[in-house]
């Protein structure tokens, strides 16, 4: 007959063998994943031809990237450009509360068009409802680019912006600045983002 005290010895033993097992597996595991290498997706892609941005797109690809700007008053502005596509340029931005929670969405897209470069902005409210007074998509013409530099000047509803301009200040930091008509109650500003 085994003595009571060894059988749960053996027992106990049995269990920590299992789980030390179960460690060194996990380990093993976590090492080899972090060893592999992934493979590029971008060497594998292959781009539809209609997806390639046209010779118009060229002066605006500068706007490209992740831009984030701190506001005087603690809210977090960003903007986010996606890099050109065909005809076009899709643009989001974002301003977060001091309470974390957005405060304004915007969508934007440049486009090339028959008539010349246009972008076209949607605000929208936290819950992306469509502002009462803002009904309308606001549209601007490109008056120029060049150099990493682009201004637009608004139309119809948003003919009282005379300028709204995107610069490439520095290799990280892009400038937007908005110009109103002097009979405008709007006030111009500036906003120097910073690349994320």
């Amino acid at each position: 007959m085994v003595p009571f005290a060894p059988s749960g010895h053996i027992l106990i033993t049995a269990a920590r063998l299992t789980a030390s097992a179960g460690l060194a597996s996990a380990l093993l595991l976590s090492a080899c994943a972090s060893n592999t290498t992934p493979t590029p997706a971008a060497s594998t892609f292959q781009m539809p031809a209609s997806a390639k941005p046209i010779e118009a797109m060229s002066p605006l690809a500068f706007m490209t990237g992740r831009w984030m700007a701190v506001n005087p008053n603690g809210t977090l502005n960003e903007e986010h450009w996606m890099s050109p596509r065909g005809n076009h340029l899709l643009g989001t931005f974002r301003q977060v509360r001091r309470d974390g929670k957005p405060a304004l969405i915007e969508i934007s897209l440049i486009t090339a068009e028959a008539d010349g470069v246009k972008l076209r902005l949607r605000h929208l409210h936290t819950n992306l409802e469509v502002p009462e007074r803002r009904k309308d998509v606001n549209v601007f013409t490109l008056m120029s680019a060049a150099n990493n530099r682009a201004e637009f000047a608004g139309t119809g509803a948003a003919q009282d912006v005379q300028a709204v301009v995107y610069e490439l200040t520095g290799p990280n930091q892009l400038t937007m600045s908005v110009r109103f008509a002097p009979t405008s109650k709007e006030k111009g500003y500036s906003t120097v983002y910073t690349r994320e």
